[in-house]
């Protein structure tokens, strides 16, 4: 499989100019197709049934945005190795396993304009999936000769899951703090990011400021990231982002928005957002989208993304210039405009 840096992984939609990750894809196209290669032996079976799953839920596969990011700061660092190729497939399929799991959470039928686990064939066997994905990857890590890597990816996949957790406890809970769903994109997002460029610049023989500057980049672009896929799941187009959306409020899951919203309420319209968002009406819960606006929450939930990304960026400034340094501040600036 080779990787086309004209097109989004697993879709057919082209990434031409206008899109900033077709510049930043372009210089490690040979790499990322090397990096496809090692996801495509880590999800090779002998089961025929495995082996099916594993092929719907690489049509699952998006714009491979973590395995870039290693290779970036490996180039940052000295240069691309072979462990480059394996980290960046270890950091998709812990992506990729969380993905299948959320679907269960949040009882999705669309992924990426494709069936999800769940719907297709239930849930016992998408728990199972995602599991054998985690265990995959928890191999794979165990295998790399550095032992840095190997133990950060390893720590990497408890944190998400604790991270979807904390997330799931608080449910329903409309005293849910802001700090806590910090805490909570912190761990099953951003901690992702911060792995996928730290372990890439330890792979290329980075040292320690080097690599904490780029963990510290990636996990307040991280928080961008879900912060603004929060804001997707109230106001975008399932057409446009090719999943399911509406489930946060569907389950009641506070993120930025929504608790932006419940502060900045009138105590009149704070009592009614309580009774909606606790409500089995989906009718009900749309006025909800209305409030959004009327308050301006929205704006400001994308207003702390943008905050993060500018801090993200100039945790770059700390770093030596050169290509590798610029496409990254180009895709942090990526996170705030995406609409996918």
């Amino acid at each position: 499989m080779r990787y086309d840096p004209r097109m989004s992984a697993g879709t057919k939609d082209p990434l031409g100019a206008q899109d900033p990750l077709g510049a930043l894809y372009r210089p490690i196209a040979a790499d990322l197709s090397k990096v496809e290669d090692e996801i495509a032996r880590m999800t090779t079976s002998r089961s025929a049934p495995l082996q099916a799953l594993l092929d719907h839920v690489g049509r699952f596969a998006g714009k491979r945005l973590r395995p870039a990011l290693t290779l970036l700061a490996g180039r940052m660092c000295g240069g691309v190795r072979p462990a480059h190729h394996t980290v960046g497939a270890i950091v998709e399929l812990i992506h990729t396993a969380t993905l299948v799991h959320d679907d269960i959470l949040d009882e999705s039928r669309m992924r990426r304009r494709v069936e999800t686990v769940n719907h297709g064939v239930g849930t016992e066997t998408a728990v199972l999936l995602g599991d054998y994905l985690f265990a995959t990857t928890f191999k794979e890590a165990a295998a790399l000769e550095d032992r840095f890597s190997s133990r950060y990816l390893a720590e990497i996949v408890g944190i998400v899951c604790s991270g979807e957790i904390l997330q799931v406890h608080h449910r329903h809970d409309l005293l849910m703090e802001e700090a806590t769903y910090f805490r909570i994109i912190e761990a099953k997002t951003a901690s992702l990011y911060a792995a996928a460029l730290r372990c890439g610049a330890q792979c290329a023989g980075g040292d320690r400021a080097t690599g904490e500057a780029l963990a510290s980049f990636g996990r307040q672009v991280g928080s961008a990231f879900q912060i603004r896929d929060d804001v997707l799941d109230l106001t975008g187009s399932e057409d446009a982002v090719g999943k399911s959306l509406g489930t946060d409020l569907e389950k009641a899951k506070f993120t930025l928005p929504l608790l932006r919203l419940r502060d900045r309420a009138s105590a009149t319209d704070r009592r009614s957002f309580d009774k909606i968002l606790l409500s089995d009406d989906p009718e009900e819960r749309r006025t909800i989208l209305a409030m959004l606006e009327e308050y301006g929450a929205i704006e400001s939930a994308l207003k702390t993304a943008s905050a993060l990304v500018a801090s993200a960026r100039a945790e770059l400034g700390r770093l030596p210039e050169s290509p590798e340094r610029a496409l990254l501040a180009e895709t942090a600036t990526y996170m705030l405009s995406r609409n996918r």
